[in-house]
């Protein structure tokens, strides 16, 4: 890829998603049995329910070493740090689950957990179950705001096999502080932020999602073994408006790393000496494997990326199995 396209690609991430998935001040994506299809945007105190979310309680409903008087965007990020760091040592030692999961789970008054919802991605029944068990494992004790016993509602995720077993905020500062970071220090890293980019709906105000990609952002005018070919009728039908074609890079690299981590399959996407550079085949495997985890993403309107005709019209394509034919026209 050429560097002054990526360059506008990572200046563009920067800038707030404007348009898609805006989530209200004061209100999260929750994922609980009352939301259709997963996901509802909910205030932070629920007051009629009596639940309030973790990031204006002022007293978490578990053992933290989170201080008082953080921010809702302080006490966000350490919060979820806690819990997931609560309930690792409740896993099995021996999962096998290559991916991401994500946790939404209530604490009732009682100190009880309930309304635990466990998606995984790639999408693992048995993975699910094996965490909803560890979480159903645990004491907790009543959550309080403003000295009110009250109903407290959670979130944390996962990463499986775990590059850091922390936050992707976390892992970017700690990047961040290295003075010449190595690619192949964070290439699982980069992976596991990859496939979170496209495991949960765009929620460009997360903490979670703005580090995820900036970690990605981070490595796309670095080299990383591997060329990102960003030309062709499929890259120039997509909109930077929406974000769409950092998308579309964003899955490319992670078409690659799969198949480099899980596959053992390396797809440099580099010119070859007598072979026109579009016509390479691994360079049309990596453009096709990116375009449909993109289509497959944004098919999904409960993901927050809108499609224009000319998107519409390769999701058409794809939904038929004739992508390669029409990204081939």
């Amino acid at each position: 890829m050429k560097k002054n396209k990526l360059n506008i690609l990572t200046f563009l991430l920067l800038i707030p998603f404007i348009g898609i998935g805006q989530i209200p001040k004061g209100h999260f994506l929750d994922a609980d049995k009352k939301a259709e299809r997963g996901y509802k945007v909910k205030p932070f105190k629920q007051e009629k329910e009596g639940i309030y979310h973790y990031a204006v309680l002022t007293e978490l409903p578990f053992e933290n070493d989170c201080d008082s008087g953080l921010s809702e965007k302080e006490q966000i990020a350490c919060s979820e740090q806690n819990l997931r760091n609560f309930i690792y040592p409740k896993l099995p030692s021996e999962i096998k689950f290559k991916g991401n999961v994500y946790v939404y789970l209530t604490v009732t008054e009682n100190s009880e957990s309930e309304n635990i919802t466990v998606s995984s991605y790639p999408k693992s029944e048995q993975t699910n179950e094996i965490i909803k068990e560890a979480i159903n494992s645990i004491e907790f004790r009543p959550g309080k705001f403003n000295d009110k016993i009250v109903k407290s509602r959670l979130w944390t995720s996962f990463t499986f096999p775990s590059s850091s077993n922390e936050l992707f905020s976390v892992s970017l500062a700690k990047m961040k502080e290295v003075e010449n970071p190595k690619y192949e220090d964070y290439e699982n890293l980069i992976f596991d932020a990859s496939q979170y980019i496209f495991s949960n709906p765009v929620y460009p105000n997360g903490t979670e999602f703005k580090s995820a990609a900036q970690i990605v952002g981070f490595w796309m005018n670095k080299d990383i073994g591997m060329g990102i070919p960003t030309f062709g009728k499929f890259y120039d039908a997509l909109t930077n408006e929406n974000k769409q074609q950092f998308l579309y890079v964003v899955a490319m690299i992670n078409y690659g790393l799969d198949q480099k981590i899980n596959h053992n399959r390396i797809l440099e996407c580099k010119p070859k000496d007598g072979q026109k550079y579009s016509e390479q085949e691994d360079v049309k495997e990596v453009q096709l494997g990116g375009a449909k985890i993109l289509l497959e993403f944004i098919g999904d309107k409960e993901n927050n990326v809108p499609m224009n005709s000319k998107t519409k019209k390769y999701y058409k394509a794809y939904e038929k199995g004739e992508l390669e034919e029409q990204m081939n026209k």
